[in-house]
């Protein structure tokens, strides 16, 4: 786990400046479950008498997500959401038909990354990412075959 110590220590190594905004909500990410959304970040922020507009609880996810501490993922119906990057990093996979988000371990990607290296001499930077498609639950109980499945959208 990431501590808020980790987190300003590389802001810190990177030359950055923390200013009361950026610290703010660097301790609501570290103090909140993965998978925040930029409005649950505010709403902690305002129960703690911190009242930082919507744009700037943006502008300080995108800087954290520019630095490389912060991943954006979009988890269909859940919305866009950030997390502090972990290591190593996870991923999901998320059923389009009942919504069931399910983790996958980084060593899934690794011949992916292999692969981006080799043929194309690109240095890929996968940090956290969504799969949608249909869960074996749903699958199973036939609600959605896989030519239907294509054609659904993320929840």
């Amino acid at each position: 786990m990431v501590t808020k110590a980790d987190i300003l220590e590389r802001v810190k190594r990177r030359g950055e400046r923390v200013t009361l905004p950026r610290l703010a909500v660097i301790e609501a990410l570290c103090a909140l479950n993965s998978h925040q959304t930029a409005q649950s970040i505010q709403q902690h922020l305002a129960g703690q008498q911190i009242d930082l507009e919507e744009s700037t609880v943006y502008r300080v996810l995108q800087w954290l997500k520019d630095l490389g501490i912060v991943a954006q993922t979009d988890l269909g119906q859940s919305g866009i959401t950030y997390e502090v990057v972990s290591t190593p990093p996870h991923h999901h996979l998320v059923c389009l038909v009942c919504g069931q988000i399910q983790d996958v371990d980084d060593s899934v990607l690794e011949p992916l990354r292999r692969h981006l290296r080799a043929d194309y001499a690109f240095e890929p930077r996968i940090d956290h990412m969504a799969f949608f498609g249909i869960c074996c639950r749903c699958r199973s109980a036939g609600s959605v075959d896989r030519e239907d499945a294509e054609s659904l959208p993320p929840r």
